[in-house]
């Protein structure tokens, strides 16, 4: 019996690994957009952007992208929360869910960026993104909590 919980241990360590990796890579991808972004504005410089928006659309279009960034902050946690909830073997979908959500307000940026050409515009979404990875990383301590417990836990 003592072989069991080990065994499910190396199983779950070995699912967390591989959702680290997924994440991380999901990170190295927002550093991407941020090479992406620096290219375009050395190489069409002075970039004004793709779309020719008045300012007061250009701004709208930005408090726009930041209300749902602020909003997806609570998605995240809604969906963990649903998906966890059916259970804790989902743990690794709730995490690819939640990267995949996170990364989504660094796309906003780099969407921005190339409608406007202000390179600060992707990088406040892009620190916003990375918050965000922050603060839905998973991490192994909650993970085996969760197991033990056999159901979900409070983030």
């Amino acid at each position: 019996m003592a072989a069991k919980p080990k065994n499910q241990n190396i199983a779950l360590k070995a699912r967390y690994l591989t959702v680290n990796f997924i994440g991380l890579a999901m990170i190295a991808a927002v550093f991407v957009y941020a090479g992406v972004v620096e290219v375009i504005k050395w190489r069409w410089a002075p970039f004004a952007g793709f779309a020719s928006l008045p300012a007061a659309t250009a701004s709208l279009l930005e408090y726009i992208f930041l209300a749902l960034a602020a909003g997806q902050y609570f998605v995240i946690k809604i969906i963990q929360k649903i998906v966890i909830s059916q259970s804790v073997d989902n743990l690794p979908q709730a995490a690819i869910i939640s990267f995949a959500l996170c990364e989504t307000v660094a796309v906003f940026g780099l969407v921005l960026f190339l409608l406007t050409g202000n390179g600060l515009d992707f990088y406040v979404f892009m620190v916003i993104s990375l918050g965000f990875f922050y603060v839905y990383f998973p991490k192994y301590e909650q993970w085996e909590e969760l197991m033990k417990a056999g159901r979900p836990g409070k983030r």
